[in-house]
């Protein structure tokens, strides 16, 4: 699997399970790829084998530094990431 391939599944991800400024909410057709300047930081340290706390800190600085928003609720980042580092996996393991 290529590195774009696994980019645009993070960033599939990000916007389907993470999304902090509630895109999906406010417009179904808002576009899928609101999230993609965040997804190469993500999954490198997914790539790193960063443990998902590490990942989880990140989004955090995301939302907070980057978007200024007050960071989401711990567990639903640990969420995320463990879905990130799942999903990445099984991609590779697939994909050789």
């Amino acid at each position: 699997m290529s590195d774009a391939e696994l980019l645009a599944t993070v960033t599939e991800a990000l916007f389907a399970r993470w999304d902090p400024i509630g895109a999906q909410a406010m417009d179904p057709t808002w576009p899928r790829d609101e999230y993609e300047g965040y997804s190469a930081s993500v999954l490198a340290l997914l790539l790193a084998n960063a443990s998902d706390d590490v990942v989880a800190e990140l989004l955090a600085r995301i939302e907070d530094h980057w978007m200024g928003l007050t960071p989401s609720p711990l567990a639903s980042r640990l969420d995320v990431a463990s879905h990130l580092r799942l999903t990445i996996r099984t991609l590779r393991e697939r994909h050789g």
